[in-house]
């Protein structure tokens, strides 16, 4: 049999090629068609690659990678579960583990997962996020929380210190900007990363998307509860206040996270609450990634630290044509060899770290995350864009904005049937 890697990239509007939207191991069970999201030519990549070939010689499989933003990802996925032509195995996010298994396209990976010579490496705070409805439904292939990332230089240039609060950053104000011509603060108010943003926002006022009701259901209760209203609301008039105090570019409402992470990685951005897979910018951007350190995230001074945990589940399709081959090539992603190669500062196994501040500086603040509810998330994460569109783009009032996204959340949980009483 022919054994290789057919390596594809299809990256913003690019059409996809090759084997990438065909059937899910198809008409060929001995083909395994691959979508990740990395980013093309860094690290994590360039080990991933040959890692993948190895495996598919030794096991006689073809394996077609196709690389995808993760909007990309989740849009495809709907669209060819629709369709009858799945992939094999897919990177995916927290995000979509309760959407994709109620749509029933995520295969049932408990056995292999007991049967996972690394499984006792990995903590349980991180398998529930694998785990829905009482079934394993991937293998952490990521794990790493948010963490405040400075430009130190830029910051030292400008005579500011590193802020802790919110107001610290406002007071900033333009004065980085100013002096060294690099906006102050990163924000993302488009695409995957947006919610997650205004999610740690939201956890640092201790608020919920959607809080569990004694019947097992949940709901989101801003509109119901007067000071949960007004914390909310002090959440969007951050995200406005941030724009008007000349603290972030005033393009920012329409960025998503490959415009911020690149800013940031070239300097254009002098600090920026983001993940450490940043931390492969440092090969590639040298000279702007040289004096990068690493902080808490800003919080209120009513509020209390926390960041978001993030654990990303790497997926088998549960039409594959390849389903025990295909959750071999998924368990592998986990495994520790691989997340030696590729994710040393962030793997969800105990053994494998680094002494880099991307490992040690990330971990210290594991405490202090946060994870999203256990429930359908894609209408409600598409909806907190929109409540944030509402203040950046339209002009509404963040009042206005967070009772609309509370009314919006809840209508959400009705329709995938996670609202209380249902």
């Amino acid at each position: 049999m022919r054994k290789k890697l057919i390596i594809v990239a299809a990256i913003g509007t690019t059409a996809l090629a090759l084997g990438g939207c065909s059937a899910s191991g198809g008409e060929d069970p001995d083909t395994i068609e691959l979508w990740t999201s990395w980013t093309e030519g860094e690290s994590t990549a360039v080990a991933l690659e040959p890692l993948i070939e190895a495996w598919a010689e030794e096991n006689g499989y073809t394996v077609n990678q196709s690389n995808f933003t993760y909007d990309q990802i989740h849009e495809k996925l709907i669209a060819s579960a629709a369709g009858g032509n799945l992939p094999d195995v897919v990177w995916g996010l927290p995000e979509y583990v309760g959407e994709f298994q109620k749509i029933g396209v995520l295969a049932d990976v408990s056995d292999a997962w007991e049967a996972w010579e690394d499984a006792s490496l990995v903590s349980d705070s991180v398998k529930a996020a694998m785990t829905t409805g009482g079934a394993v439904v991937g293998f952490p292939y990521e794990t790493t929380v948010r963490a405040y990332l400075v430009h130190d230089d830029l910051l030292a240039e400008s005579g500011v210190s590193v802020p802790e609060t919110w107001d610290d950053v406002l007071a900033v104000g333009s004065t980085v900007e100013d002096a060294t011509g690099s906006s102050f603060y990163g924000l993302t108010g488009a695409g995957v990363r947006q919610p997650q943003e205004l999610f740690v926002y939201l956890a640092q006022k201790g608020l919920s998307i959607a809080e569990e009701q004694p019947d097992g259901g949940y709901a989101n209760t801003w509109n119901d509860d007067p000071e949960q209203l007004v914390k909310a609301t002090e959440v969007f008039q951050f995200y406005a206040d941030l724009m008007d105090s000349g603290a972030v570019n005033p393009n920012s409402a329409t960025y998503g996270w490959e415009e911020t992470d690149d800013n940031f990685a070239t300097g254009l951005t002098a600090t920026f609450v983001t993940g450490n897979w940043l931390g492969e910018r440092e090969a590639s951007n040298p000279e702007t990634m040289g004096d990068v350190s690493v902080h808490a995230i800003p919080y209120p001074e009513d509020g209390e630290p926390a960041t978001y945990l993030e654990s990303k589940p790497m997926f088998v399709m549960a039409n594959s044509e390849s389903l025990e081959a295909s959750t071999e090539l998924a368990e592998q992603f986990a495994s520790e060899e691989w997340q030696s190669a590729a994710f040393a500062d962030r793997s969800a196994l105990s053994s494998v770290t680094t002494d880099s501040k991307w490992s040690k500086g990330f971990a210290e603040l594991l405490d202090t995350g946060v994870a999203y509810p256990p429930v359908s998330l894609g209408e409600i994460t598409q909806d907190m864009q929109d409540a944030l569109a509402m203040v950046l783009q339209d002009g509404e009032s963040p009042e206005a904005a967070a009772m609309w996204l509370s009314d919006a959340i809840n209508e959400a949980l009705e329709a995938s049937g996670d609202a209380s009483g249902s």
